[in-house]
């Protein structure tokens, strides 16, 4: 908590009426605005008017055609943007107050409340839900997503995986909150653009597909659209959001999976035709690029589209043949013999993750957390319990331990984030991560001896 500043949580917008405004006025840019303040100002701040200013004022029976000079509170307490955020407590309480204006080189940047600060210190990455939520702008979810970042940066290291702390829980509610974003950069651009010319979804895969997000990572996402004459439309809007995104601090697909590539942006009916060539392709790259789309999640526009492509997706699953090429594909991500060096990313957790997705397309698992197809899988039977058990403590092991590392290495501006050296971890850590790899390469084992026995259940 040390390392937050103020300037790391503030809202950075300022409200602000002339000193010529009524108190109907204020009222009318407080609720537009969703702000609980309002700044008069002309060239200089001339005092502060809150929620409370407005209540008394009607409590006391003031007429609201009045100026609201006549209940400005002049005396502002105001803080430097580089005070640490307990600094900033200690001001609301010395002063009794619930609106922080905040400095920088004497000019308000910003206003910190009470309630931005206790929700920061709750620890509760919630707070920021409501934040996106409302937000009419890109560059306003640009700037609480910079804050967000800082939570996750600074705040969620110091809980994670914390006795008591569920890591699932967390990976949900960021994804949440990602997905909450994606829907108002959505909504924000086809404001822009206007109205769909017909039905749409939007749809995520990935890490966020799988709800399993913590750090912010490549943007996973495609569109599938109904008419095949307003196809125009459509990659103007994938375009939009694409860009959208990039402004706001989503990385770019190295492997080209966005809406900003025309070829993820197409009708129902040409996704359903390049998934059936994907499925029977010998190609590698085509059976990646299948078994990419088994975390697909629908996210923004019409759930009814979005369902007919991924029931064709489990349905070409169920094929002997297809299964056993995607099989093979996901097994390429192979545990490391005796490593001091790894890829916590490809080498521990994607050996987990890609033949547990394959698995629940063949099984049809409608989950797309691994967690989840991990406890569907065995309760088809098609795991046995200690199995589950066994994987659900690695994979909750291998998550805590690469979200930590990853966080290290960016702090220490490292190139690879997922990058472990196993000399820099607590001999017990690695005890316990030599225990998770070995669960995982003894899960892999008799697939690799003998793939088509799967097809009878994993018993």
């Amino acid at each position: 908590m040390e390392n937050v500043r103020v300037k790391d949580i503030i809202k950075k917008r300022v409200i602000k009426v002339k000193p010529s405004a009524t108190i109907k006025d204020v009222a009318k840019v407080m609720c537009e605005s969703g702000s609980t303040y309002v700044l008069l100002s002309d060239e200089k701040i001339e005092g502060i008017i809150t929620e409370g200013d407005l209540k008394r004022a009607i409590a006391q029976g003031i007429d609201m055609s009045s100026k609201a000079s006549s209940i400005v509170s002049e005396n502002i307490i105001k803080v430097e943007k580089d005070r640490g955020v307990e600094e900033a407590g200690i001001e609301f309480f010395k002063n009794r107050i619930k609106h922080l204006p905040v400095e920088d080189n004497g000019k308000i940047i910003g206003v910190l409340s009470i309630s931005d600060l206790t929700f920061f210190l709750s620890k509760s990455p919630l707070y920021f839900l409501k934040e996106f939520s409302k937000a009419k702008s890109i560059d306003e979810i640009k700037e609480s997503y910079r804050r967000f970042q800082g939570y996750i940066l600074e705040i969620l290291p110091k809980e994670f995986g914390k006795e008591g702390v569920d890591s699932q829980y967390t990976e949900n509610i960021i994804s949440l909150i990602n997905d909450e974003i994606l829907m108002s950069v959505t909504r924000i651009c086809i404001k822009n653009l206007g109205e769909p010319p017909c039905k749409f979804s939007f749809f995520v895969m990935g890490s966020e597909g799988r709800m399993e997000q913590l750090l912010r990572t490549d943007q996973d996402n495609a569109m599938i659209f109904e008419k095949k004459e307003e196809r125009n439309y459509f990659l103007k809007l994938g375009k939009s959001i694409h860009s959208s995104l990039l402004k706001i601090g989503f990385s770019d697909c190295p492997e080209g999976y966005t809406v900003g590539n025309n070829m993820y942006v197409t009708t129902l009916e040409d996704w359903l035709a390049r998934m059936e060539h994907w499925a029977f392709s010998l190609e590698a790259k085509d059976l990646l690029n299948l078994s990419v789309f088994g975390d697909m999640r629908h996210v923004y526009g019409e759930e009814e589209l979005f369902d007919k492509l991924r029931e064709r997706l489990f349905s070409l699953c169920r094929n002997e043949r297809v299964f056993v090429n995607l099989l093979e594909v996901s097994l390429e991500f192979s545990i490391p013999s005796k490593p001091k060096k790894m890829d916590l990313k490809n080498q521990g957790l994607l050996p987990l993750i890609a033949p547990i997705r394959i698995l629940s397309l063949k099984f049809d698992v409608r989950s797309t957390n691994t967690l989840g197809r991990i406890e569907e899988l065995r309760a088809k039977g098609n795991i046995n319990n200690e199995l589950a058990s066994n994987l659900t403590v690695a994979y909750n092991f291998l998550k805590t331990l690469h979200f930590l590392t990853q966080i290290e290495n960016i702090k220490k501006k490292e190139k690879d984030a997922n990058r472990l050296n196993l000399k820099d971890i607590p001999k017990i850590k690695a005890k316990f991560l030599e225990d998770s790899l070995k669960t995982i390469s003894e899960f892999q084992g008799p697939m690799r001896e003998k793939l088509k026995w799967l097809t009878s259940g994993f018993v």
